[in-house]
């Protein structure tokens, strides 16, 4: 049991090194312009409804002024209300399409379909996916663009609207991000594969397509199938934006669609086996290692744990350590220009203060939601502040 707990202890400094090492990796091997031979962009929107959201995005990638060809696509099913503005095109899903995937699956299947029709299935397409609620910056895109990859993606921090509490519990997705995401996916093979931002050529997605019997998680599954048909993977040191959930019952929503989409992913074998043993290695290794650590700290105090006094200073080095690089996180998600220093210190300085709770919660509610079952539908969290609309857009939702 000692043994267990120290380890646990000291796992921060795994992740450390492994969170320097994408850094370094990914930081200093920026593409080059014109590296990846890309002629051309299609940011792609699958909604079903969120004007209000989905017609900001596209403004704020309109300001850009992006120095590339691009088109900007709005997905939708037949039932959606007009209403956006500023796109190039509004894609409307016929109800007859029919293909193993349902809802957001189905849809970008269908856009896939019209792609290929229109000979976008190439080598020198850009495709970025952008959920209705995140919004990529103009150096991702850019990097994107350029990137020699077949798939990519960037960074996740809940940088819109940071600072509210539901922000804060998403620190752990950056966290997981900056570490395993940008070792692995960095190093060709991917864990997690998260849709905000996911970056493909037009005959990687030709290759992999999205007719999948899924209902969730196809970000995943597309993902890993494309590392099994030996497609060249990529990471970019760059930030996709969201804003967290609004409230308790979203952000357990959101987790119960995210753990069982993963789940029947690798039930079912829709994922290659490599990447099945790593999805749920990670899973396991995360709450085994909350579990020792949290579980260490009662038995140390009552005296059942004996911990060697030479590893005292090495333990509380670990424990800094990941402080800091929890900070380091919550460094990065203070990174809106309208940002005050003291205003970024004092979001940092919150987000370290929670990082206990954060990863507690993280936890938790995945417990709860491996309790509550499988949704038996894509359920759809709130997009935008409740009540009062947003005035500004660091208000804009996630």
């Amino acid at each position: 049991m000692s043994n267990l707990v120290i380890w646990a202890w000291l796992y921060p400094l795994i992740e450390t090194a492994l969170m320097i090492f994408g850094f370094t990796h990914a930081k200093y091997r920026r593409p080059r312009p014109g590296e990846g031979g890309t002629t051309e962009a299609i940011f792609q929107i699958t909604t079903v409804g969120n004007h209000e959201t989905v017609n900001w995005i596209t403004a704020q990638i309109r300001a850009y002024e992006l120095p590339f060809p691009h088109q900007v696509w709005i997905v939708v099913e037949p039932f959606t209300e007009p209403g956006y503005r500023g796109m190039d095109e509004v894609i409307v899903v016929p109800e007859d399409f029919s293909c193993q995937a349902t809802h957001k699956a189905r849809a970008q299947e269908y856009s896939r379909h019209l792609r290929d029709a229109r000979g976008l299935e190439r080598h020198d397409v850009k495709i970025v996916m952008i959920d209705d609620d995140t919004l990529p910056t103009r150096e991702f895109f850019i990097d994107a663009f350029n990137a020699d990859f077949d798939v990519c993606e960037g960074i996740t921090t809940p940088r819109l609207g940071y600072g509210r509490f539901f922000t804060h519990m998403d620190d752990l997705r950056t966290f997981s991000c900056v570490v395993i995401c940008a070792t692995f996916q960095g190093c060709g093979h991917p864990i997690w594969v998260h849709g905000e931002g996911l970056t493909m050529r037009g005959s990687a997605e030709a290759a992999v397509t999205w007719d999948f019997p899924i209902v969730a998680s196809e970000d995943l599954v597309f993902g890993q199938n494309a590392v099994g048909l030996g497609l060249k993977w990529g990471f970019l040191w760059q930030y996709v934006q969201l804003t967290s959930p609004w409230s308790w019952r979203d952000f357990i929503k959101q987790r119960r669609r995210w753990l069982w989409g993963n789940i029947h992913a690798v039930q079912n074998g829709l994922i290659p086996p490599l990447g099945g043993f790593l999805v749920t290695s990670r899973y396991l290794l995360g709450a085994v290692v909350f579990a020792y650590s949290s579980v260490g700290i009662g038995l140390d105090l009552a005296g059942v744990v004996q911990l060697p006094a030479s590893l005292l200073w090495p333990l509380w080095a670990s424990l800094v350590i990941w402080l800091l690089s929890f900070g380091a996180c919550c460094w990065l998600s203070t990174g809106l220009k309208e940002k005050s220093l003291a205003g970024r210190v004092l979001d940092v300085a919150v987000g370290m203060a929670l990082a206990v709770v954060t990863s507690a919660a993280t936890i938790i509610v995945a417990v709860i939601a491996l309790f509550m079952g499988k949704p038996t539908k894509f359920e759809i969290i709130q997009k935008s502040k409740p009540v009062a609309s947003r005035s500004s857009g660091s208000e804009a939702s996630s």
